[in-house]
């Protein structure tokens, strides 16, 4: 195992999904949340199948590989689409940070289920981005009897870094019983096909009929008139007008963006500590929450902040510790 190799390939990883939420971030207002998931993860099979049988792809023929790649698949396309739904819902400052735990998860799955050992510090680092999560997610308003969620995509976040936690294992289980990019397309392929499944039966319902998007922000307040805004040569603005109007190209480059961080995560599992590249990985909430101060005007609360440096600074520790 190749530590060096791990956190190279981890902060990758990282890199390119951080980005990749920003633009899910924006494109997912237009669309929604389940399209949003489906077109990224049926764009990166386009992408991923072609590769494989260009490397000589062959499934291994035993029955415990096509159940766990099945299981992992139908996990991560939950993940996905509370995900994905929690970006749209917002505040994605917030949203991020939380999903981005399932690194501090999969330690412990990988620690139980993988036989991989913590030190003393690493430990301590788990429970304090837990701390962080419950500062990043609840608030309390003054006079209030109860703390509250600070937005209303937490709750979906909380649900999809559970799944991811779950799924990431599992992938490393079909990393190992064959090769990164077999283990990697197997997984992807039966998530795409579980979210095809879901589409087909929300759209037969009617379930996505187009609905008043909400703004991405912790309290109330008036969406960004964006063309008010580049007329006053708001630069911020014109980068969300650009997103939000072109959700499809915007959702073809995450596409893009997905595969890169899948390629560089699966080849980190089979080359380095599962606990390693997980926790590395999830750091890529930076850039979305540098995104939502930055070009959405988002706002956290000083209890919040100091969640979201919990969460980092847990998984920071985790990684070097």
């Amino acid at each position: 195992m190749d530590p060096a190799a791990g956190l190279f390939l981890g902060l990758a990883a990282a890199a390119s999904w951080g980005s990749l939420d920003v633009l899910v971030a924006f494109a997912g207002r237009r669309v929604g949340g389940v399209i949003s998931a489906v077109f990224v993860v049926v764009a990166s099979c386009f992408i991923l199948v072609p590769a494989g049988l260009l490397h000589g792809l062959v499934f291994p023929a035993e029955p415990r590989f096509a159940l766990v790649a099945a299981g992992s698949g139908a996990i991560l396309a939950l993940g996905f689409l509370c995900f994905y739904t929690a970006l749209r819902m917002g505040p994605i400052s917030i949203v991020s940070p939380i999903a981005g735990l399932y690194g501090g998860l999969g330690v412990l799955i990988a620690v139980v289920f993988l036989g991989e050992r913590l030190a003393g510090a690493q430990v301590v680092a788990v429970v304090a981005a837990t701390a962080g999560i419950f500062l990043a997610g609840l608030t309390l308003e003054p006079g209030a009897s109860r703390p509250r969620f600070s937005g209303p995509g937490v709750p979906l976040a909380l649900v999809s870094l559970v799944c991811w936690a779950v799924g990431i294992v599992l992938l490393s289980v079909l990393v190992r019983g064959s090769d990164w990019l077999t283990g990697l397309v197997a997984q992807r392929v039966s998530n795409a096909l579980v979210l095809l499944l879901v589409f087909a039966v929300l759209r037969a319902r009617g379930a996505l009929a187009a609905s008043t998007t909400p703004p991405l922000s912790p309290e109330p307040e008036p969406v960004l008139d964006v063309a008010r805004a580049s007329a006053a040569g708001d630069t911020a603005a014109r980068v969300s007008g650009l997103l939000s109007r072109r959700p499809y190209a915007t959702l073809l480059v995450g596409a893009v963006l997905d595969v890169v961080g899948l390629a560089a995560f699966a080849y980190g599992l089979g080359v380095a500590p599962v606990w390693l590249v997980t926790l590395v990985s999830s750091l890529g909430p930076m850039v979305t929450v540098a995104a939502g101060v930055l070009l959405l005007g988002e706002r956290p609360r000083r209890v919040q902040w100091a969640g979201i440096g919990l969460v980092f600074a847990g998984i920071a520790l985790v990684a070097v510790g």
